[in-house]
């Protein structure tokens, strides 16, 4: 009987369980047809401007946006990680360093095997923690860099992991350090201890007295900070262009070859002139900046108008504005143009600080109607005589810090690989920046003669050509060159101090200042009302 019971309760449940399984399924069912249903008849209700692809204004930036702050706070918890703030012990050595014949304050030095402290008694939190193997990692003696290659003569994984400091010494150069525990072929020979020096400067860098933008590195940044930059129209660019003599330029150690660079970091733009028209002329100018930049064009070419161009800059028409080999990864950045001859009518080069528009456009690349000149990817193709290059660019292009770069070429756009792209809401943006840049009032135009030879910045200063009567006599011949950004700034960050900062005033450049000044201009009252018609909705 017992068994019976059981066996019936058991029956019973599974029945009342089923049961209830099954009415979970049937609400399950009936709440997705429901929702497929009801979101079916949204989507048939939706106009079909609201079905169509569309751009997420600026989900691209907001991501980079969200990603820099998660990057920050990382960096936040490395700094913290790498200079803690740590109590110093007891049993730490100490001293100050006074320097009474430089402009730095006191500098609190202290010790023990496992840490450097150097603390700035001026400022709130300014103890840093230095640890031995970074220090050691960080030595540029004879022993540990080479004197003639300047390469390290060791790897860093010869580190042992627990090398210490031994002693700490200040001298008027930085501190002098001996480690406990170091690399042991250092260590083989008594008779020549190996000792650190840590370079003021370096104590400096650590307790923020100084920052990266006042270490001089060949990075565009850093070399804009000290010469300064000119943004331009025709009127400014007419009245500051310098042409400089080719001989002496040409000169060692003369103060006109630092000018041409120095030019070219503020303008973007500077001319030569009574250059001898000679083929390697070309050659002569650009190394005496840097290496060429070789193409699949050769190490130079030559611009005139021949039959069956591989390039529409080899022909007679007119070119419009536009950047040298962007299908190329990365672009040059110098380009160096020497004319030879340029006889026949017409023949015009053509410039426009595209670099200026593009810090113009920034601030509104944040709204709708305007975000996909930051968004969108415009593909550039060269596809001839057995090269094929491809890369694809924003118009616009910057990251967390800010605008970075222009990209426009339009002679030069490939294909769409895919062409399921909707391009009709980048058009009217792309409008304004080609209006702006192409404007009369924007555009500096130069009939090159012979003997003159013009440097600019390709990243920067979009060119162009207007046509020429190749037919009617005379003829139009131009010898060409360029130079990697890389080496170029390598030269640049060893302009010599004082120069470059000779033409740039007191204030040292920077990106938000400059885009401070730049909204208070006329041109950006210009940009506004441009953007206002097709986005009314835009506030001064």
């Amino acid at each position: 009987m017992l068994s019976l019971a059981r066996t019936s309760r058991a029956t019973a449940a599974a029945s009342a369980k089923a049961q209830a399984a099954k009415a979970v399924a049937y609400r399950t069912a009936y709440t997705a047809a429901t929702t497929y249903g009801s979101s079916r008849r949204q989507r048939q209700q939706k106009p079909e401007s609201e079905t169509e692809t569309k751009y997420r204004p600026q989900q691209r930036r907001i991501s980079a946006k969200e990603a820099g702050l998660q990057q920050q706070q990382q960096q936040q918890t490395s700094a913290a990680r790498y200079w803690p703030k740590l109590e110093i012990p007891r049993e730490a050595k100490r001293f100050t360093f006074i320097d009474e014949t430089s402009k730095r304050g006191p500098t609190k030095v202290a010790w023990t095997d496992r840490f450097l402290f150097v603390e700035d008694p001026a400022t709130e939190n300014g103890r840093r923690a230095l640890k031995p193997a970074t220090l050691r990692d960080s030595c540029a003696c004879p022993r540990c860099r080479d004197t003639s290659s300047g390469q390290k003569t060791y790897s860093s994984v010869e580190i042992p992991v627990d090398i210490g400091l031994q002693n700490v010494k200040p001298t008027k150069k930085g501190l002098e350090i001996t480690f406990l525990r170091d690399i042991p072929r250092f260590v083989e020979d008594e008779s020549k201890p190996h000792v650190m020096l840590l370079p003021w400067d370096s104590v400096d860098m650590s307790l923020k007295r100084k920052g990266m933008e006042d270490v001089t590195l060949p990075r565009q940044r850093s070399v804009l900070r000290r010469t300064g930059v000119v943004y331009w129209d025709r009127e400014t660019i007419a009245q500051q262009v310098r042409r400089i003599d080719y001989a002496e330029f040409m000169k060692d150690d003369s103060e006109a070859f630092w000018d041409v660079i120095i030019d070219i970091c503020r303008f973007g733009l500077v001319y030569l002139k009574n250059v001898p028209r000679d083929e390697d002329s070309i050659v002569r100018i650009t190394t005496r900046i840097a290496n060429i930049r070789e193409t699949f064009y050769g190490r130079t070419f030559d611009v005139r108008a021949k039959p069956n161009a591989e390039n529409v800059a080899y022909t007679s028409g007119f070119l419009g504005l536009h950047q040298d080999l962007l299908y190329l990864d990365p672009p040059p950045m110098i380009q160096v143009l020497h004319c030879m001859d340029n006889s026949c009518a017409g023949g015009e080069s053509l410039f426009s600080d595209g670099e200026r528009v593009g810090r113009l456009l920034w601030p509104f690349l944040t709204r709708h109607r305007m975000s996909p000149l930051a968004e969108h990817h415009v593909p550039y193709q060269y596809g001839k005589n057995g090269f094929h290059y491809f890369s694809s660019r924003r118009v616009i292009d910057g990251n967390d810090s800010g605008f970075t770069n222009v990209f426009w070429s339009p002679p030069f756009q490939g294909r769409y690989l895919s062409p399921v792209k909707d391009i009709r809401r980048w058009i009217e943006p792309a409008q304004i920046f080609s209006s702006l840049i192409n404007d009369r009032d924007a555009i500096h135009e130069q009939k090159m003669e012979p003997g003159e030879c013009v440097l600019f910045d390709n990243l920067r200063v979009l060119h162009g050509r207007n046509a020429f009567d190749a037919a009617g006599g005379g003829a139009r011949w131009l010898r060409g060159a360029y130079i990697a950004a890389e080496d170029f700034l390598s030269r640049a960050a060893h302009i010599p101090k004082g120069l470059a900062e000779k033409y740039r005033g007191e204030r040292p450049w920077a990106p938000a200042l400059a885009q401070k000044a730049l909204r208070e201009t006329a041109w950006h009252e210009d940009v506004v009302r441009r953007i206002k018609e097709i986005d009314p909705a835009l506030e001064d």
